[in-house]
């Protein structure tokens, strides 16, 4: 599975580098990468990792068979006690404008990359000295919700334009228990005691790529 999701994202991120401008990319191209995959197979992989996790957790990721991959990262509850799922998409500018007016309806908090600060589900701290934006922890949590450390989007090659336009819709994020206990991360997230555990989902829409989350901690 991971050569084959390894092989995707290489091939994709070719065309995207491509392109001076990511909103620009040509959907034409893109299929004909894709004719080159088993995307019946990636979808597969897609929907079944999904599936491990309670519905309620997932329930907001796309549809596979409406927009092109391209990066997913899909960890099985409890692997490594790091339960992230990630996808990202390019989609066509009909199903960015529905999903926008989706997401401006249904988020519980909107925030940008570009904020001064955000309240970060954060691992690695490493990462954001080698990154082309910088990401910084709040000190004051107040009224704040989780996001994640965008740890996968920071290690591809998308351009700097894409922080820059990104907005990010929180759908979900809640304290608590939501998973059994020994599938639970334990060395702590860098939020306060009652973030012990929780969780956090969403999107990030940024021209006509979609980035979809769910972290379970």
């Amino acid at each position: 599975m991971k050569l084959i999701i390894k092989f995707l994202q290489t091939f994709i991120f070719v065309v995207l580098l491509a392109y001076p401008s990511y909103a620009q990319i040509d959907m034409e191209k893109i299929k004909e990468i894709y004719a080159q995959i088993d995307m019946e197979k990636i979808k597969e992989i897609y929907k079944e990792e999904l599936s491990l996790y309670p519905n309620m957790l997932t329930d907001h990721f796309l549809d596979p068979e409406k927009a092109n991959f391209i990066h997913f990262g899909l960890r099985y509850p409890g692997a490594a006690n790091l339960n992230v799922v990630n996808a990202i998409f390019i989609c066509d500018s009909n199903l960015i404008t529905t999903i926008e007016e989706k997401m401006i309806h249904e988020a519980v908090a909107i925030y940008h990359f570009t904020d001064s600060c955000l309240m970060i589900v954060d691992y690695d701290t490493s990462i954001y000295d080698t990154t082309v934006i910088k990401l910084k922890q709040c000190n004051n949590f107040n009224g704040m919700l989780p996001v994640p450390n965008f740890e996968f989007c920071l290690k591809l090659p998308l351009p700097i334009e894409f922080y820059k336009k990104a907005t990010i819709y929180v759908l979900g994020a809640e304290r608590g228990k939501f998973l059994d206990e020994n599938l639970l991360w334990s060395k702590g997230v860098k939020l306060p005691y009652e973030w012990k555990n929780g969780y956090t989902k969403g999107v990030v829409i940024s021209g006509n790529i979609v980035v979809y989350w769910l972290e379970v901690w």
